[in-house]
């Protein structure tokens, strides 16, 4: 029986011929089911496109200089070797694939800006391609190299034919305001707020946060707040955690302030998430995975 499209799954095609090899290839594919918070990182070759769809639901997508956020039915295109992770924002289902060759290059060109494209409308052009694939996978591993790259070329039709959104709420981040999302990242639990971020940025709170909301859309201090539960959301979902301890380990105040901000960020008191949170085992978390979020 074929994947169904909500399942986790994985396909890698076999070469190509060496006719098409260098035109276009499709060697990886895969379905990311997601709950919410949940984070995947990746990275794509040197030279190849790789194509990420929210199919269902929305997430994040962060690079070293990038920030976008995907909702239902939109592809991002990057072309760039560097690492990059995502997470859902909502549950959410999420279709990648790896394209190489010469022929991604030649259709996809003029749409070329800062090696980064937004597709509104064609996750479906990419979740039936994946799942095409899934059923031939499944049928006759592995998929014929030749027979990917013609669904390859097909979805590239779709892909050329749609409207590419532009978005100037996503540029790349600033100097400043990288350094001061890195601060937070690193120190999260421990940092004071705005106050302390900017002065260890050496720039006054009202430039740095003009320059944070010009880049990112959000204050300095909702991206604070928002790490902070992001993190708080995953240590939740560990097994024996109180609510105190959580609070702490988020950095934040106290226990009270933490419930109040929690509802005002998720809608639910942190009990009512933990309850309806699946868990996680707590040896399961490492400091060092908390990755970009907003």
């Amino acid at each position: 029986m074929p994947p169904r499209q909500n399942e986790s799954y994985v396909i890698k095609p076999a070469a190509p011929d060496t006719s098409v090899r260098g035109l276009l290839v499709l060697p990886f594919a895969q379905t990311l089911p997601l709950s919410v918070g949940d984070l995947y990182s990746g990275c794509g070759r040197e030279g190849d496109y790789t194509l990420i769809a929210a199919v269902r639901g929305s997430l994040t997508v962060t690079s070293h200089t990038q920030y976008f956020l995907l909702e239902a039915g939109q592809v991002l295109v990057m072309h760039c070797g560097e690492p990059y992770t995502i997470q859902s924002v909502s549950d959410c289902l999420c279709m990648e694939v790896h394209l190489q060759g010469e022929l991604a290059d030649r259709l996809l060109q003029e749409r070329m800006e800062e090696g980064t494209f937004l597709f509104s409308g064609c996750a479906p052009a990419v979740r039936e391609t994946v799942m095409a694939l899934s059923v031939l996978e499944e049928e006759n591993p592995p998929v014929s190299g030749e027979l990917a790259s013609s669904y390859a070329y097909s979805l590239l039709m779709q892909l050329c034919g749609a409207r590419v959104q532009r978005d100037d709420a996503s540029p790349p981040l600033s100097p400043l305001v990288e350094s001061a999302i890195a601060i937070i990242q690193e120190e999260f639990p421990f940092l004071e707020g705005l106050d302390e971020l900017a002065e260890r940025l050496e720039v006054s709170k009202a430039h740095l946060s003009r320059s944070f909301v010009k880049k990112t859309g959000i204050s300095p201090g909702k991206y604070i707040t928002r790490v902070r539960i992001e993190y708080a959301k995953l240590l939740l979902r560990a097994e024996d955690v109180s609510i105190a301890y959580v609070a702490e380990a988020s950095g934040f105040a106290n226990a009270n302030y933490f419930a109040k901000a929690f509802r005002r960020e998720t809608g639910m008191s942190p009990s009512e998430y933990l309850e309806s949170a699946p868990r996680r085992q707590r040896t399961g978390f490492r400091l060092e995975e908390r990755q970009p979020l907003w």
